[in-house]
């Protein structure tokens, strides 16, 4: 439990001292649900996590992982 605890803590302070500021030089202010979504990306790296089928047949990896990050934007946007 307490490496879990540090680890935690190592991607928030990553996120919120390096990441947080970049995006909103770059894109002016943040909103909270952007924070969120932001934090909850980079807190579960979900493209670590959808396997790689190469030579088969579907979509392509890149296209995967684009379709993963849009249905948690869905979910914590709330879009039906």
């Amino acid at each position: 439990m307490n490496k879990l605890k540090e680890r935690l803590s190592s991607y928030w302070l990553t996120i919120q001292n390096n990441l947080f500021p970049w995006l909103e030089e770059e894109l002016d202010d943040l909103t909270a649900k952007q924070m969120l979504l932001i934090t909850v990306l980079e807190t579960i790296r979900i493209e670590e996590h959808i396997p790689n089928y190469n030579g088969l047949v579907g979509r392509p990896q890149s296209d995967r992982v684009g379709i993963a990050r849009a249905f948690i934007a869905k979910a914590i946007y709330d879009i039906s």
